[in-house]
């Protein structure tokens, strides 16, 4: 990779923020040179320091963090002019001098990984391509793999070790998990993404680095760097295709925010499953309405408001008592029609992804 697409990983892995997210293009050097810095720590005289490497599914051990770690360890001793018989990389783990350093976990065997986590101290938790985004998720258990992701991140924060040092956990991944729910810290993530994109075409490799507090007062650390790394034919076979349904839909979102921060105007119309249709403004003609998750909104919502709901065991299930059966092709097409109009738009990434699995599942 040349000098000028060099990301400066040093200094931004450095913020004291206790949740980094890093999401940049494949061959950006995110998931080499955190690697790396685990493997200086591990052989630095004095430290004991553990580490958690965390993937999605139970095979990914054996098919991605093996092999990976295998290649990585030879070519850092022949670097470091080390012995190789000094790392031993196995299915659960890497060893160093025949002690156990770096843990493999995956979000599948989900009360494995938590329990195992709550008993061992790590000085950080690295989420390697682990993050299930809202249209293709695993269940165990009758528990999305959504629902487990959130709660075992919850169980994490806080997490103090017996030296009153703080565990960083870490998520390294590819630009497309917008909808995913711990984004929702950034209520200007759309924003920062059109920033993103704009340096990419300029050739700006500074990426955009935001610092957020969720409610708990916990700091998050999000880093968006767009510009494609230097490729090669390996990785292009290798690479996962994005989803086509998704190409060009960004045409249909919105910020909720102006460019100064503030919230825009909009009025609350009805509830739909975890989604609030919304009208933009108050306008007389050409009206705009807008999907938002429940969790973006910043509005009271009215006792009375209605909330349409496709079955009777969605009916059954909410929590708000006016509620009113409809016909979901009907509906749907009806949307359809408002988007081809320029009417309808998505002011968060889950709402549109919600939106086609829609229109997918009929």
């Amino acid at each position: 990779m040349s000098i000028k697409n060099l990301i400066d990983w040093p200094a931004i892995y450095s913020n004291p923020a206790f949740f980094h997210i890093y999401l940049t293009e494949r061959k950006r050097g995110k998931t080499s040179f955190k690697a790396r810095e685990i493997l200086e720590e591990i052989i630095t005289k004095g430290n004991n320091y553990r580490f958690c490497w965390m993937r999605r599914r139970w095979h990914d051990s054996l098919d991605s963090s093996r092999p990976y770690f295998s290649d990585l360890c030879y070519q850092f001793c022949e670097e470091k002019k080390l012995r190789h018989s000094l790392f031993e990389v196995k299915e659960k783990g890497v060893r160093f001098g025949g002690e156990k350093r770096i843990w493999f976990f995956d979000l599948f065997h989900f009360a494995k990984a938590r329990g195992a986590i709550a008993k061992i101290e790590f000085k950080e938790i690295i989420f390697e391509e682990a993050i299930p985004i809202d249209q293709e998720f695993l269940t165990v258990r009758d528990k999305t793999e959504q629902w487990m992701f959130k709660d075992l991140i919850d169980s994490l924060k806080g997490r103090i070790d017996k030296s009153g040092t703080q565990t960083k956990i870490t998520f390294l991944a590819n630009p497309y998990f917008w909808s995913c729910w711990f984004l929702d810290v950034f209520n200007n993530l759309f924003n920062l993404k059109a920033q993103a994109e704009k340096k990419a075409k300029e050739g700006d490799n500074s990426g955009v680095l935001e610092i957020k507090k969720d409610e708990e007062g916990v700091e998050w650390l999000l880093y968006l760097n767009l510009i494609e790394g230097e490729d090669d034919p390996q990785s292009r076979a290798l690479r996962e295709k994005i989803n086509p349904s998704l190409v060009n839909w960004d045409e249909f979102m919105f910020s909720l925010y102006t460019s100064s921060g503030k919230l825009k105007r909009y009025k609350i119309e009805h509830a739909i499953q975890d989604y609030f249709f919304c009208e933009l403004g108050q306008r007389e003609k050409e009206k705009r309405f807008f999907f938002l998750h429940f969790t973006k909104n910043k509005k009271e919502v009215a006792k009375e408001i209605i909330n349409y709901c496709f079955s009777l065991e969605e009916k059954a299930k909410s929590r708000l008592l006016n509620c009113v059966i409809e016909d979901k092709k009907e509906t749907v097409e009806q949307w359809v029609d408002m988007l081809k109009e320029n009417m309808l738009f998505f002011a968060d990434f889950r709402s549109r992804d919600w939106f086609l699995e829609l229109i997918r599942s009929g």
